[in-house]
């Protein structure tokens, strides 16, 4: 069996959407002839976990656990002390000092160090076929280009997000778009494979980069895993429902939904009689400072099976791809789970877009454009009144091609095709000693 080295900041037990398509993706490649070895962090205090999420994965795929540059540093600090409370205050300091200041291309950058050592000494020690990084953070496919130069094994670049020129995720402390633009081609140009989430991405890649032969860029769906979503019973009566389960962020959260329950609660507060919006997955506090707890119940956020149960209950699945532009491009990764558990799904996306085209092609949902907010308005308004969202039925044969042991075969037959027409090294790998930066964490 072949075997790919996993460069995966976002894996479990940390509970990120980042952390899905990796961890499925590790899951099934097995079944294709490909043994993944991943690499991912050591370090979890500052996002949120659910360690269930690693009872998916089979005993034989091996994750090696490495820290960032600064949290070495910090650990080293603690251990040096004697390990008291203090030396453990002191080397947390240190480390976020550090992390504070090297932030390039993102706030993970003291990761790259580590991870190419751990990286570089693995494959002399026992070798591999390939390597797949994925990105955010973006750190992840500098690190994935630093490891295919060293070792003359291909490269396949996951882009899950955009990167250079994205303004949703930017930051104070983002470089400038045509340093991240430099990055990104140093990527593209060493990767033997370049792949996004959704066509729109790919073209956008595609055009940023018109030097890069078009080859090299492929697209991979996310999706859905069957296992995951497995029925539970239904829910007996109670209020109408309508169910939002993702994060809160700028330019891209149910904002507008919130201000369609505030306008019905202001000028027909008749229509919310028995109806509930429910939320999950970010910090509760919005709803009541707009006032609207009466109808809108978040619930913070939830372990992944609970966010499953909750799409469940649902009479009606809200999902948003965004504002302005971003309607056209990318797709939201709930939408797939949506459409899997059969609740009818309305989605604030261009019809015209990647996630519009996915509606119209599996069924079960009906896309709305933000461009005009009195759509969206007169949709949820008609869901009041009838209790319930007119769709077009559900194609379970159309949405069986984005379940996630399907994409990633998809995934094994581009690892194939790229080592296939990879030069094979002179030599193979000589042992060495093991890295001190790597650290081996059972499951």
């Amino acid at each position: 069996m072949k075997r790919v080295l996993f460069l995966a900041y976002l894996f479990p037990p940390i509970a990120n959407s980042g952390t899905q398509r990796p961890l499925k993706f590790a899951k099934y490649l097995s079944q294709y002839g490909w043994e993944p070895i991943v690499m991912t962090a050591s370090h979890f205090a500052q996002h949120q976990t659910d360690p269930a999420l690693l009872d998916e994965l089979p005993k034989s795929v091996r994750i090696i656990r490495v820290p960032m540059l600064n949290e070495l540093v910090g650990d080293l600090v603690h251990q040096f002390g004697c390990r008291t409370r203090l030396a453990r205050r002191i080397g947390d300091g240190i480390s976020w000092r550090l992390q504070s200041r090297y932030r390039k291309p993102d706030l993970y950058a003291l990761w790259r160090p580590t991870v190419r050592r751990a990286a570089i000494r693995l494959f002399r020690q026992e070798g591999f076929d390939a390597i797949y990084a994925t990105g955010f953070p973006w750190t992840s496919l500098l690190i994935g280009r630093d490891v295919a130069k060293a070792t003359g094994r291909p490269l396949l670049a996951d882009f899950r997000d955009p990167w250079a020129g994205e303004d949703l995720f930017r930051t104070p402390h983002r470089p400038p778009e045509h340093e991240e633009r430099a990055q990104e081609a140093d990527v593209l140009r060493e990767a033997a494979v370049a792949i996004s989430v959704a066509p729109s991405m790919t073209r956008r890649l595609m055009a940023a980069h018109p030097d890069v032969d078009e080859s090299k860029f492929a697209t991979i769906y996310n999706g859905f895993d069957p296992v995951d979503l497995d029925t539970p019973a239904p829910r007996a009566g109670g209020k109408l429902r309508i169910v939002y389960t993702g994060v809160w962020k700028e330019g891209y959260n149910p904002s507008t939904l919130y201000d369609v329950m505030d306008w019905i609660r202001r000028s027909h507060p008749e229509l919310l009689t028995d109806v509930e919006v429910v939320t999950a997955g970010f910090a509760p506090g919005e709803a009541a400072r707009r006032g609207l707890t009466a109808c809108v119940r978040e619930l913070g956020v939830l372990p992944h099976r609970d966010a499953v149960a909750l799409m469940h209950s649902a009479d009606v699945l809200f999902v948003t791809n965004g504002e302005g532009n971003r309607q056209h491009i990318g797709l939201p990764g709930k939408l797939y789970e949506y459409l899997a558990t059969g609740r009818p799904v309305l989605a604030l996306t261009h019809p015209d877009g990647d996630a519009g085209r996915i509606l119209n092609q599996t069924g079960g949902g009906v896309a709305v454009s933000g461009d005009d907010p009195g759509l969206l308005l007169e949709a949820i308004v008609t869901v009041c009144r009838t209790r319930r969202l007119e769709v077009p039925p559900l194609k379970r044969d159309a949405l069986a091609s984005f379940e996630r042991v399907n994409l990633t075969r998809q995934l094994a037959d581009l690892l194939d095709d790229a080592t296939n027409r990879a030069p094979q090294p002179a030599s193979s790998p000589s042992p060495s000693q093991p890295s001190p930066f790597l650290r081996l964490r059972p499951r």
